[in-house]
């Protein structure tokens, strides 16, 4: 945290130093320069001082040189020298002027250098040149001729003045020029310093500028990435786009940049949350495969409804729908094959759905309607409900094209006006809804039924009769009756063994009733193993007294894809000790479509003991060619509804006929059921040489009767 505060300090103040290191570094240079040019100036005001000190040196030595020849002209007109010692001063005053000269040439050389100045140094030169060569010839003459030495002594004389006043104008024209260098000198240096403090004044507030649009930008940075934390923690439906932090983040380093990173991060995070919600709201509340609200959307929506039917006095209406031979299609022609049916009849029913209703997915191959609450009166709400299941009847009127498969397919309909009472739940009416449509297949394919208060009573009847089933089997209260089939060829006494249920209140509960009560829960493989161990013991008893008989017995096709069944029938082999070449099992054709291949194999391991099998009312399943031949089967028995019309139909005629030749391509023995008058025997004798079994020569009687009629 320390570090993140001193690199974001740093950077808000980066512009700053940035500009104040730039002041400081003009600044340095703009002093190194100020210290160069005062040395410069100084320099240039110690030269000239020495140059004018040099110059009025140089005059000094002229006016010496001019004292010393006026000296020698007095001294030789006195008569204090001689010629030897005027020559000795003569040769000096010509060296002493060779060397004067000399001076003049440097310091002219040295002036001449000082451009700005206008100085005549040529006639100064001029001048002493004059100077010297009189001064020569004078000091050359002064033993010989005096007098003309003279002459020339006055001559260097006048030229010795105007040297001097040319000395005098270099002098003050030096003066002059050193007081104006010295002055400028410290102008300039006055400048330099004054350049300096505004250079520095400048940068300090140039820097202070760059600082706080510096600060400015950064606290619009802030600014963006606090308002933008504020946008991530107070949203609720759509993650915030952050579009300002975006921009920044792709404008910015450092520290700032990994501020927006890791907001933008965060946003990811809260991004990925909301899409993980959103998965696990759907799968929780729509079905995957239609994309359709499930039962638990159903339950939510149908409470709303509820609660405003019961608050206005409104009438809601929930239709349960059931695809006919769903799984017949399915398990024949493979689960991909049965989405595309679940699919495809989704669209059809999304053209019943409209503003006004809802369609939702329930569990396998089951849907449900929901309609509106409206205000309607019951003769209106009776019509509306029968005008509804006429739509949707309509909406499977035509076929449906799946993958080069031309399906006619129907549904049954359960439907509820809700609310039928103030205590009504969801629950309730889903529940009622489900009993209107239990009712609605009782009555076939392709049907109807509204609920009504008695539908429930009719339920509850059943479970309580269904719980009583169970206690019939767990006393060994039911009994199993026999009823004969006469075969012509064959003296073997056969029949077919029935369950019965004698109830101690109700007394004796029709078959088709309690079979279709056991078929909706376990106890029809209860009572499967029950049959057969009563008939398999009733075999055995039997053959121990010396009588050979063979039975047949109905296995419900539940207990037959139950993955124990082998087990269950080899148990009941042991216990009983019977002969299974004595026994055959019935199947119905149904039991074929769920894994033919493991049905084939179930049934060659209980023909390796020697066990018949029987096709049970065949031609009402789905019958096929393929699958009898692959079948270990020994019989088929005709369904009793082609043989009810036998005599005077000529399609059942033409059926049945079809039925001997392909049981006589496939040696298989043919059962015909239901067989109750002699025109219906003689007519199935004329197709072929059926197994006769009805009412024509027995009823199914309690087995003990039956044995003993058989003795007699």
């Amino acid at each position: 945290m320390l570090r993140l505060r001193f690199s974001t300090l740093i950077l808000f103040l980066l512009p700053a130093l940035i500009v104040l290191g730039i002041v400081v570094t003009l600044s340095v240079f703009a002093m190194n320069e100020y210290v160069q040019q005062k040395e410069r100036n100084q320099k240039i005001v110690e030269q000239t001082v020495e140059d004018l000190q040099k110059t009025i040196g140089f005059i000094e030595s002229v006016g010496q040189q001019y004292s010393r020849l006026n000296d020698l002209l007095i001294a030789t007109n006195k008569g204090q020298l001689s010629h030897a010692e005027a020559y000795l001063i003569h040769s000096k005053m010509v060296d002493k002027l060779s060397v004067t000269e000399s001076q003049l040439i440097n310091v002219k050389k040295q002036l001449t250098l000082l451009n700005e100045l206008d100085i005549p140094l040529d006639t100064w030169q001029k001048t002493f040149n004059n100077f010297k060569n009189f001064s020569l010839m004078a000091s050359d003459m002064v033993v010989i001729d005096p007098r003309t030495s003279k002459n020339y002594i006055d001559a260097a004389q006048a030229e010795y003045f105007k040297f001097v006043d040319e000395s005098n104008t270099l002098s003050k024209l030096l003066t002059k020029y050193t007081n104006e260098t010295y002055e400028l000198s410290n102008q300039k240096l006055e400048e330099s310093l004054n350049s300096i403090y505004l250079l520095g004044i400048s940068g300090l507030i140039f820097a202070l500028i760059v600082a706080i649009i510096s600060a400015s930008k950064l606290s619009s940075y802030l600014q963006i990435i606090l308002v933008s934390l504020r946008e991530l923690a107070a949203f609720k439906q759509e993650v915030p786009k952050l579009d300002a932090i975006k921009k920044m983040v792709k404008h910015t380093r450092g520290e700032l940049k990994h501020l927006g990173t890791a907001v933008l991060k965060f946003k990811q995070t809260l991004e990925l949350n909301k899409q993980e919600e959103a998965r696990i709201f759907k799968l929780a509340f729509f079905d995957d495969l239609t994309q359709l609200p499930n039962m638990q959307s159903l339950k939510k929506d149908l409470q709303q409804h509820l609660t405003n039917a019961q608050n206005h006095q409104l009438n809601g209406i929930l239709i349960k729908l059931n695809i006919n031979r769903f799984k017949v299609f399915n398990n024949a022609l493979g689960y991909d094959f049965g989405d595309r049916i679940l699919v495809e009849v989704t669209e059809r029913l999304k053209n019943f759905a409209s503003e006004n209703s809802q369609l939702y997915r329930g569990s396998s191959d089951e849907f449900f309607i929901l309609i509106d609450p409206l205000e309607i009166e019951e003769d209106a709400l009776q019509s509306l409900l029968q005008e509804t299941i006429t739509q949707i009847k309509n909406l499977f009127s035509s076929p449906f094209e799946i993958d080069n498969e031309s399906l006619m397919l129907s549904c049954n309909q359960g439907l509820i006006a809700f609310p039928t009472d103030l205590q009504n739940s969801p629950t309730e009416i889903i529940r009622d809804a489900m009993i209107a449509l239990h009712n609605s297949k009782e009555l076939g394919s392709n049907q109807a039924v509204i609920f009504e208060s008695q539908l429930s009573k009719q339920i509850t009847d059943s479970f309580e009769l269904q719980k009583d089933l169970e206690k019939a089997i767990s006393d060994n209260s039911l009994e199993f009756y026999l009823q004969s089939q006469i075969h012509s060829k064959e003296s073997l006494p056969r029949a077919e063994a029935l369950i019965r249920w004698n109830h101690p209140q109700r007394g004796w509960i029709r078959p088709d009733i309690f079979i279709k009560l056991a078929e909706q829960s376990h106890l029809i493989i209860e009572i499967d193993k029950w049959m057969l161990s009563q008939v398999c013991q009733f075999i055995a008893e039997q053959k121990t007294l010396g009588k050979e008989l063979h039975i047949s017995v109905n296995i419900s096709g539940h207990h037959f894809s139950h993955p124990n069944f082998i087990e269950h029938i080899q148990t009941i082999f042991a216990q009983t000790k019977v002969d299974p070449t004595l026994l055959t099992l019935e199947l119905t054709e149904n039991v074929f479509l769920n894994d033919f291949g493991a049905v084939v194999s179930k049934m060659q391991h209980l023909k390796a003991f020697g066990v018949r099998f029987s096709i049970d009312d065949f031609g009402t399943g789905y019958s096929s060619l393929s699958y009898l031949k692959r079948l270990p089967m020994d019989e088929i028995k005709i369904d009793r509804a082609f043989i009810k019309n036998i005599t005077h139909d000529k399609e059942d005629q033409t059926l049945v006929k079809a039925v001997f030749e392909m049981a006589k391509t496939f040696n298989l023995e043919v059962v015909a059921e239901g067989v109750e008058t002699a025109a219906q025997e003689a007519t199935l004798k004329s197709l072929g040489n059926p197994i006769i079994q009805g009412f024509l020569y027995a009823k199914p009687i309690e087995h003990s009767q039956w044995l003993a009629e058989l003795d007699t």
